[in-house]
């Protein structure tokens, strides 16, 4: 998952987190499903005892009829991801032999017009609390990211549903119900602002009687703490082991194992080791704080990347906006290309792109020229994402033009490649390509016919300043070889080639063929 969608989960979660009403936040769950996707019609089911689905609400339907509906156990496409907790998707949801079909339920599914459908299970302890679903009234390919990013929101409405639960069930008992609602707002702050494992284990400590710890992936104790102190803890067992196989809640009779992990990730787990059995709405609290670990771990790994794997990300499109962690970049930026490994000591954010560095300085054009850097492109400067990423584009067309001019060592923005810099964009290039062909057609159409090389030989003769011995001799022909080739020319593109602004003409269309020839 990129940062922006990581982000945009991250922002839904902590508003689901806050909605304690069961009717309010699974609406929320299929509302934000629905705009996530870009989907026609979004829908929740929750599973019943018996085993069947209900579905209680939707987004994008046509009527009330979807809403409502009960899907026997084993049924449709919602039965087989309740079935297997795994996401399964249809093409063609009514014509898909390989699901099992209600009548009812079909005919629902024809008034709606759904056509392509994704579920994804809302699992929980290892049991499917429910299915989220969306649906595309037209046949849609869902990529294997969407399905991640549904998955993601269906693991985490599973766990925020049940917290609605648990939060009503505990309004019971006021005492505890202040107590919980004070963890939750601390760890909400905690998810909001960010914080480290001590933020979670000390104020856990103060609910849950016992040591508490938080391990990373790699089973290495990143705090512990006991009524509201944090001290020395050693874990119970090995928790990435335990957790290689499923990643669910682990209870025995002295340690309560919970995973912190999200749907494509295992950053850890919490663990409790109680001074007497916790109770099941103690276990749910462990859960509740897991996943704000899991938030937290999500966002530090994700801002973790390297300075390199940012500049690469940003120019190569990979990101569509300036992650937030990055402020600096929301201000202008030059775009430097380069070859020479200098450039990576003078730069804060460089990377390696198709073999060639690329930074993003907050220094001015005179002073990247100043460091004479070999045959260099640069462009800018430029704000945000998309700048930056047609900045890179321009810079490293800059490098190009250059070594196609021989001009290598050298230090070019699009500005200083004069008619050349028409070549830097499609569009410019086919305005050139027209001027081409309209000063030089009859010249290259013969060359293309008879396998000739009087294109060159014009460039060179030009070049040369009209001069025909010099010229003769860097094309290694007789000089009465030379004159018969001109002649030639002469009888392809007419008489006064060789003078005035004619001239000028013929010589600039050479060069910007060669060059587009070589930029191709």
């Amino acid at each position: 998952m990129d940062t922006h969608g990581l982000r945009e989960l991250y922002d839904l979660v902590l508003r689901l987190s806050a909605v304690h009403d069961l009717d309010a936040l699974v609406q929320e769950v299929v509302d934000h499903a629905r705009r996530l996707l870009g989907v026609d019609v979004s829908y929740l089911a929750l599973a019943e005892p018996d085993g069947s689905l209900v579905i209680r609400v939707t987004d994008g339907s046509l009527g009330p009829r979807l809403r409502g509906v009960v899907l026997p156990p084993h049924s449709g496409l919602a039965g087989q991801v309740a079935g297997t907790g795994e996401p399964v998707q249809s093409a063609d949801y009514l014509g898909d032999a390989a699901l099992t079909h209600l009548g009812e339920v079909d005919r629902v599914a024809e008034d709606e017009g759904l056509r392509t459908i994704l579920g994804v299970p809302l699992r929980l302890r290892g049991k499917v609390a429910g299915v989220l679903m969306v649906s595309q009234r037209a046949v849609r390919r869902f990529t294997a990211a969407e399905s991640s990013l549904l998955t993601s929101l269906g693991s985490f409405a599973a766990i925020a549903i049940e917290n609605a639960k648990l939060v009503t069930a505990l309004a019971e008992a006021n005492d505890r119900l202040e107590r919980a609602v004070r963890l939750h707002d601390r760890l909400g702050e905690v998810a909001l602002h960010g914080g480290a494992a001590e933020d979670v284990v000390v104020p856990l400590s103060e609910l849950v009687g016992g040591l508490v710890l938080v391990a990373d992936e790699h089973d290495d104790v990143r705090a512990a703490a006991r009524a509201g102190s944090l001290v020395e803890g050693r874990l119970d067992g090995a928790p990435s082991a335990l957790f290689a196989a499923a990643r669910r809640t682990h209870v025995t009779e002295r340690v309560v194992t919970v995973p912190v992990a999200s749907a494509n990730a295992y950053f850890g787990a919490l663990q409790v080791i109680p001074d007497a059995p916790l109770a099941e709405a103690d276990v749910r609290l462990l859960e509740r704080s897991a996943m704000t670990v899991a938030l937290v771990a999500s966002v530090e790994r994700a801002e973790r990347r390297t300075a390199e794997e940012l500049v690469e990300h940003l120019v190569t499109r990979r990101v569509r906006e300036v992650p937030a962690y990055a402020r600096d970049l929301r201000r202008p930026h030059l775009v430097v290309v380069s070859e020479d490994p200098r450039l990576r000591s003078l730069a804060t954010l460089s990377s390696t792109v198709d073999g060639r560095l690329v930074a993003l300085v907050r220094a001015d054009e005179a002073t990247v020229r100043s460091w004479s850097l070999g045959t260099t492109g640069l462009a800018g400067p430029a704000t945000g994402a998309a700048a930056l990423a047609d900045a890179y584009d321009d810079a490293v067309a800059c490098v190009r033009v250059l070594n196609a001019l021989g001009r290598k060592g050298s230090t070019a923005s699009p500005a200083d490649l004069g008619p050349y810099r028409y070549l830097l964009s499609q569009a410019g290039r086919a305005e050139a390509g027209t001027f081409v062909t309209r000063t030089l057609g009859p010249l290259l159409a013969h060359d293309e016919e008879r396998g000739t090389d009087l294109v060159h030989t014009a460039e060179v003769f030009l070049r040369a300043g009209r001069r025909k011995t010099p010229a003769a001799e860097e094309l290694t022909i007789h000089p009465n070889t030379l004159y018969q080739r001109l002649d030639r020319i002469t009888a392809l593109l007419g008489e006064g080639w060789q003078d005035g602004d004619r001239a000028l003409d013929v010589h600039l269309a050479l060069r910007l063929h060669r060059l587009a020839a070589d930029l191709a």
